[in-house]
């Protein structure tokens, strides 16, 4: 999981972006209503909810579940149908996904 992307943000996104993209998301997202993208959407919040946290999110480019670039990678593989490579960008993109702000 990409915290960033869950959020919708950059991953040069400040401390009170990150907050208002997080209660903006939590407006619609209630655990009422969606439980499951509720927990999905705290869980990316708590990432990078800090300076220190987002700190170790760009150092280790993992979250707890242990994904990584290349984990991001090989589960986008595994999506693509056979015979059609991923191409070089959207590669580029994945890795860039966990790069350091």
């Amino acid at each position: 999981m990409n915290p960033y992307l869950v959020l919708g943000l950059t991953p040069n996104a400040d401390e009170a972006a990150i907050r208002q993209a997080y209660l903006d998301a939590i407006r619609v997202a209630t655990p009422e209503r969606d439980p499951d993208r509720f927990r999905q959407l705290t869980a990316a919040y708590d990432l990078i909810r800090d300076e220190t946290s987002r700190h170790r999110h760009a150092l280790f480019c993992r979250d707890p579940g242990g994904d990584s670039p290349v984990d991001a990678l090989r589960q986008t593989l595994r999506l693509m149908p056979p015979g059609r490579p991923l191409p070089w960008e959207k590669m580029k993109e994945l890795l860039r996904s966990c790069a350091k702000p």
